[in-house]
């Protein structure tokens, strides 16, 4: 589809970093009309912070506490109303394990300091824009296959009105007779000598197998293609 379901709004950047040098340098970098950085200094400030904002992204500093962090981020991928926000990770480590561990753990990208403030503006730009068109993919999607259930069962429904073929029991069968010569239950049950509890129930099947509301409806039917 072609159209576009998410209208252009501030993107919402969290910055977890209690480096007041490098709060101020990201901070500087963003400074834009579509970005808004939201800055806390601890773990437990960000999860207050995610609970009263949305946001698009989110970089964490695991050198304020490697517990704390990587408590947090397995919290952040384990909550389902917060899963989907990309994370990238900052880091002094730059060894291929730490890499690795970082990326294991979900994150978009992994950055070790001092790093280019630039290149993580960039970054955070393709990943918010990368989450954004998935979104739009997943709404379109969900729109189109919204679209073809609903064409789908209106083609259902009307082949069940052309094409009312049954399969009845011989009881079901001849309570339905009775049914269409406008006797009523209790005298079906006295005519069959049956209960009218069974006689109930097979009429609820009848009008079940039929796809019919109530017996005025069932007696309408254009009985000579039903079976």
């Amino acid at each position: 589809m072609s159209k576009n379901y998410l209208p252009s709004k501030l993107i919402n950047v969290m910055v977890i970093e209690n480096e007041e040098k490098v709060l101020q340098m990201t901070k500087s970098y963003f400074l834009s009309n579509d970005t808004n950085i939201i800055i806390v200094k601890t773990i437990d400030d960000a999860k207050f912070k995610l609970k009263k904002t949305n946001v698009d992204c989110i970089i964490i500093d695991t050198t304020m506490c490697t517990t704390d962090s990587d408590d947090f981020i397995q919290n952040l991928k384990a909550n389902q109303k917060l899963q989907h926000i990309p994370f990238i990770i900052l880091t002094p480590k730059g060894f291929v394990k730490d890499r690795i561990k970082g990326y294991t753990s979900g994150c978009s990208a992994y950055l070790s300091k001092p790093f280019d403030p630039m290149e993580l503006k960039i970054i955070v730009k393709n990943i918010v824009s990368q989450k954004n068109l998935l979104t739009q993919d997943l709404i379109s999607s969900y729109f189109l296959i919204k679209k073809l259930r609903f064409n789908m069962l209106k083609k259902y429904r009307q082949s069940c009105k052309e094409n009312r073929y049954i399969t009845l029991t011989p009881k079901e069968e001849i309570i339905l007779n009775y049914l269409l010569k406008n006797i009523r239950g209790k005298n079906i049950s006295e005519k069959l000598k049956i209960n009218s509890r069974t006689v109930e129930k097979s009429v609820s099947k009848i009008l079940d197998k039929t796809q019919t509301k109530n017996k005025k409806e069932l007696r309408i039917l254009p009985w000579n293609i039903m079976f």
